[in-house]
Formats: structure tokens, sequence, C-alpha cells
């Protein structure tokens, strides 16, 4: 029997026909990310183009992004709470690099041709769009939306955020610039370069042209937002919160993780207004209650952003704050501090760990809730020793290490799941996001455990999580490297040296470890192009391992790891954490046989051993400003290990 066809009237976040027909709202389905595809933007002739017309240029070295060598991005402005402000200080900010990029930009951005199949299959056919926005729409349903999801599939991106786009300009806007910054990305990176085009198209389709257009259309999200706000137009607190998450995709996409941390910021402020709302009302309003997915998706941006300011120690007001009680966190507390999902089955949930995951997704959820728990004890243990100089109940102690236990079984439970990542059936990113999983679980076990540490030295105790993360992170990435290689090459793939690759066994897939002593060249992994994903994945525990770990074997595999494949996480960057594990190591054996790497070699000394302090840095133009000292020294007491470099990658 056929299927009656309901056609799909496009509302919000389900099509009501078929809700009313009892079916599935197939919203837009993502494209398969095991395959290799290129979605071409066919560029059209400019009416009136000048030859020898002058473009920004652009940096094709190994960064993430482009770098406009002409000009300089414009420094933040100084950051409030209120969300409004917020909004308008981000606008002013595009206003005046996109005058500054106008100015010396004479090539116009025109529209380009399009596929006359693409106007019948596009959903973005019957929006407001022109037939530029309309192919950047298509790149983000086709590409950027699956991207994004980093190592799990997120319906957040393959379905919501199409589906809100249809009522809302700001988040339509957004998400052409979103489809636009991947096509930049597309254009620095592309290898083989794309075949010869004549030179009147080449300027237009171009990493600069999708780049300017990124941020014109950033500009426009940023003004339509504010000016729904100063009117009342905003129909729900979902679109401010969605908005917001985008805001924070494209800030972290290109680098700016203060202008990042500010839009984490507006969103928890947004969510923390709904909970004194519903607490002093009876009545809620469907549209503002908050969603189980995007308490999901505030929770993870806010342990990203708590865990990247205790990486780098952000001054304020970048610190993202996890916690309003001024108690210790008790790990099985029900009256600890609300976090940003309070409302959903994450971080509020203070039950048992599970015995068993039924999936990947199950088990996710959970390690959230521990993360973002744990996290906030952290912070509130952090406030304790900056206003007493009292040794530790031991209370404080214990609660602290029942976050470890909570860690603990977790990676218990989700040993089945760890054990038949190679089972059949499995899909590269579920196989992926297994390994992630098990990475951020030991990475947050370790530090956990040397919350309590007075030095260094306690980190060493962990030799053998430390190594098992390099491994997880190793299968990973030759499991990338290989997919990628074999669709775009096929069997007979000549750009990887075959002593470096990995070959596949019954079991699964085995590879030789790398040389202690040699980095891994650019090319060991050839076909892995840069990338960028909104979740954390591997180069959070890949940077413990590189800063914390002592065996100077295991560390310079971190390193080589992080510099394989430029990453960017999040707000988390591959290139800068590599250069800021090097610089550490180096400063720490100086003076060692650097020909002792065996394991368990040469043991860096305690009174050489330092901590990450204080870091500045800029993304977009590769360098920073690194500060370390001594662990467990108050702020203003003399260091005498104390010691500040540039960093440049």
């Amino acid at each position: 029997m056929q299927t009656r066809r309901v056609k799909c009237d496009e509302t919000r976040p389900q099509c009501t026909k078929c809700v009313r027909s009892g079916r599935t709202c197939d919203g837009y389905p993502a494209r398969n990310r095991n395959k290799d595809t290129i979605i071409p933007i066919a560029p059209r002739p400019p009416i009136g183009h000048r030859s020898g017309a002058s473009t920004p240029s652009f940096s094709t070295s190994p960064n993430l992004l482009p770098t406009i060598t002409s000009s300089s991005q414009t420094s933040s402005t100084s950051p409030t709470t209120s969300t409004s402000s917020v909004i308008v200080s981000a606008r002013r900010q595009v206003r005046n690099g996109l005058a500054l990029r106008a100015s010396q930009a004479t090539t116009p951005i025109t529209s380009f041709s399009v596929d006359p199949s693409f106007i019948t299959r596009s959903p973005a056919f019957g929006l407001p769009f022109n037939t530029t926005e309309s192919q950047y729409f298509q790149v983000f349903r086709t590409h950027t939306a699956s991207e994004l999801s980093g190592f799990f599939d997120s319906e957040f991106w393959t379905r919501s955020v199409l589906q809100e786009s249809h009522s809302e300009a700001s988040i339509r806007h957004a998400v052409v610039a979103l489809g636009a910054l991947y096509k930049t990305l597309e254009k620095v990176t592309e290898s083989p370069p794309s075949s010869p085009q004549n030179s009147e198209q080449s300027s237009i389709d171009s990493a600069s042209k999708h780049w300017e257009f990124a941020w014109e259309n950033y500009g426009k999200a940023i003004t339509r937002m504010r000016q729904s706000m100063e009117n009342g137009e905003v129909r729900s607190q979902r679109t401010i919160l969605i908005s917001s998450v985008l805001f924070t995709c494209f800030q972290s996409f290109v680098g700016d993780h203060k202008n990042a941390i500010r839009q984490v910021q507006v969103g928890l402020g947004v969510m923390e207004k709904q909970r004194r709302e519903r607490r002093r009302s009876f009545i809620q309003r469907e549209d503002d209650i908050v969603e189980e997915e995007l308490g999901q998706m505030f929770t993870r941006l806010a342990v990203q952003a708590k865990s990247y300011d205790m990486a780098f120690h952000f001054p304020d007001p970048y610190v993202i704050r996890l916690s309003t009680n001024a108690s210790i966190a008790n790990p099985q507390s029900p009256s600890a501090a609300s976090s940003p999902s309070d409302t959903s089955t994450t971080a509020s949930s203070e039950s048992p760990v599970p015995e068993s995951f039924a999936n990947v997704h199950e088990a996710r959820l959970v390690l959230d809730a521990i993360c973002e728990r744990t996290l906030r004890y952290n912070e509130e243990l952090a406030g304790f020793y900056s206003v007493s100089n009292k040794i530790l109940p031991a209370s404080i102690i214990s609660n602290g290490y029942g976050f470890g236990r909570s860690l603990e079984q977790w990676q218990i439970n989700f040993e089945p799941l760890l054990k038949g990542r190679r089972d059949r059936g499995k899909t590269n990113t579920e196989r992926a996001g297994i390994i992630v999983l098990q990475m951020t679980c030991i990475m947050t076990r370790i530090l956990v455990f040397t919350a309590f540490c007075p030095n260094e030295m306690g980190f060493d105790q962990f030799h053998d999580m430390f190594e098992e993360i390099n491994e997880l992170a190793k299968e990973l990435i030759v499991d990338e490297e290989l997919a990628i290689a074999q669709a775009r090459c096929g069997e007979a793939c000549h750009h990887v040296n075959k002593s470096q690759r990995a070959f596949r066994t019954p079991f699964g897939v085995n590879y030789a470890s790398p040389s202690p002593s040699v980095h891994h060249d650019d090319d060991t992994y050839s076909h892995i192009k840069p990338s960028f994903a909104l979740d954390s994945g591997i180069v959070p525990p890949l940077f413990v391992v590189a800063t914390k770990c002592r065996d100077r074997k295991l560390r310079r595999e971190a390193i080589s790891l992080l510099t394989s494949s430029h990453r960017r996480e999040g707000m988390w960057d591959s290139k800068l954490c590599a250069g800021v594990g090097k610089w550490v190591m180096e400063m720490e054996e100086e003076g060692l046989d650097p020909y002792d790497l065996g394991t368990r070699g040469q043991i860096v000394p305690e009174g050489k051993r330092v901590m990450v302090t204080e870091i500045t840095f800029n993304l977009e133009k590769r360098w920073a400003t690194l500060r370390c000292g001594t662990r467990g020294l108050r702020k203003g007491e003399w260091d005498e290990r104390a010691r500040e470099t540039p960093v440049h990658w």
C-alpha cells in the first residue's frame, strides 16, 4: 500500500500536518558524513567587472581560516551582562569590520549561477533568499550542519536550526553566514586545487569572497535580532537561545573566543531568567519552556567554556560561572546550584549512574551531567582556596572523590559499548563518538583526582591513562584518514607513505606508533583537512597529555597528534594547544638528556615542573603569549619558576 504524501507546512518545531496525521516530521535529511562530496558554487561574471580589481590577500598557510594580510580584525568591545547590549556591541564590531573590508575590496559580491534542478530540490525554495544566499543555505544543509555536529549525530543542526530558519530572519542569516564560512574553509584547503577557471570566475569564487559574504550575513543576523528584541517581535525565548548558539558557533569558527564566551553568557542568562520566571508563576507558555535539546546544548557549551578557562585562565569578564552556590557542591546533593539544563535530563540529574547504556546518546547525556557537576565543584573549590588559608575539610575532599567514583562507574558501565565499537553495523560517526566519550572520561578522572595535589608530581600516577588517551586518538585519526583516502582515491592511493598507513585486521585497525623523537609531518595524514565542529572532541584530552604527562615519549606523541591535523573544536584549537604543549615541554626538559626518550626514562624533577597560569592569544594571526609558574601558589606570591614567552605556529 502506498503511503499518502503529506506536504510540509514548515511549522516549527514539527510540521502541523505531520503531527495531526500521526506521522514523524522528517525535516531535512543530513548528508552521509562518510561521503566526501563537494557542492560547487559556480560564479557568474559580475556586471561591469574591472580587470585587475584588488581583493584582500589571504594566507594559504595551513591556518584554519584565511588571514587578511592587508587589514587587521577589529578589537573586541568591552563586554556587558545585558543581552541586548551584548548583541548591539557585537553588531558594531561586525559593522566596523565590514566597513574596513568593503573599502579594500573593489570587486562586488554578485549572484551565483544556479543549477535548474537545485530550485526544485532545495528546501530554501520559498524563503526570502536571493540566489547567492540560497546556495549558501544549501551548503549549510548538506555539509555544514553535519560537520558542526562533530563526532555525534545532532538533530539540532540537521533539523531544528533549519526549521527555525523558515520563520526567523536572524537565524536564517546566521545559517547563511555559517554556510559561507564552510565554503571559505573548503576553498582555502583545496587539495588538489580546483580545475582551472577564467580569472573573472576565480576572483569571485574565492576564499576572500566567501569570507566577506559570511561577515556580511553575520552582521545582518545580529542586526535583525537586535531589531526584533527592541521592537518586541521575538516570538519566544527559543529564538534568542538558538541565535545565541549560532552566534557562538560563528565566533568560535573565526577564532574569537572572547565574543564566543560572551554569547554563551547571553544564552545562560536567558535560561536563568526563564527559571526565575517559572518559579514565580504556575502558568507556563509552551513556547517559553526550555527544550531538552537546547538545555543539553548549553550544558556542553558551558562545560567547554569552563574547561577552556581552567586551561588558559582567562580574566573577568570572559569567565563562565557554573555555580551560584557559595558552598562546596556535593555530588549527590539535590540542593546543588542550578545548571544550564536543569529543565532537562542532563546536568540537573543527581541520580546514580545507570547500570548500562542503551546507546551512545544515553551514555553521553550521563557523562555530560557528571562533567558539568564536576566543573561546578572545581569552580567552588577554587573560590574556597582564594578566600581561605585553612586546610580543606575531609568532607570537601570526600565530595571531590565522589565525582571520581561516579566517573569510574560510568567507565565500567560504558565498557560494552567501547568494546563493541568495531562491531559490524557501527557507523564511523558512532565509532568516533564512542572513542571521544572514553577520552573525555579518562581526562576528567585525571583532573578530578589531581585537584587536591599540592604539586605536579601527582600526575605521574596516571601514566597508563595518558597512554590510553594517545592510543584512542591515534585510532580515531587513522580511521578518518583511511575513510577519506578511500573515498577520494580508492585503494590505489599514493598520497601517503605506506609505512605510515594503518592496515586492517579482523579485529580492527593496527598501526605502528610514530617515533617518539620525530613529529608527524604535515602530510602524514594528507587527506584530513582542517575542520571545525562546535563540540569538543580529541583536542582537550591530548592537551592534558601534552602539558601534564612527563613521560617524554607519550608527551611528544600527543603533540604530534595535535599537529597532524588542524582541528578547531569549539574554542579549542589544535595548533594552539600543540604550541603551548611544546613550549611547556621544552622548558621543563631543559638540561635533560635529549636522547633519553624511553618510557620511564629521565624524570622531570619536581623543581622544573610548571603549570599554565595565563595565556593571551590571537588565533587569526597565530600568536600567543604564555605565562606559567609553580602549582599551588596564591596570586601575588613570589614564584621563582614564573616564565613568559611568545608562541607562534
